[in-house]
């Protein structure tokens, strides 16, 4: 079965920890891998509406599916640089392939 790894790094920018490995299958979403692991994003609304689960995705963008209409409509309202990315509506991109890493930090809520 083919795993994609996702490493969330320690919420420090100062840092370059790595604080939850976790492991999923393409096409998964990134929430669920979140909660089977405890990761340390934190989650409100868990649909694209509060900004809550902010992200910087520093490596491995290409291996999550490109946003969809709500993730779009939240990265335009809150102005987000490139790389930014809302994990409770992120998926892992279908043609991610075995051993595929996505680095990503925590920023919390934008608002």
């Amino acid at each position: 079965m083919t795993k994609v790894r996702i490493e969330v790094l320690v919420d420090d920018p100062s840092r370059d920890d790595v604080d939850t490995v976790m492991e999923c299958a393409p096409g998964s979403d990134v929430v669920d891998a979140c909660d089977a692991a405890c990761a340390p994003i934190d989650f409100s609304c868990r649909a694209a509406c509060c900004s809550t689960c902010r992200i910087q995705v520093l490596a491995g963008a290409e291996w999550l599916a490109p946003p969809g209409d709500l993730e779009d409509e939240l990265i335009a309202a809150s102005g987000e640089a490139p790389g930014v990315r809302y994990t409770c509506v992120a998926r892992v991109a279908e043609n991610a392939p075995d051993g595929a890493t996505i680095r990503v930090r925590p920023l919390g809520a934008a608002f």
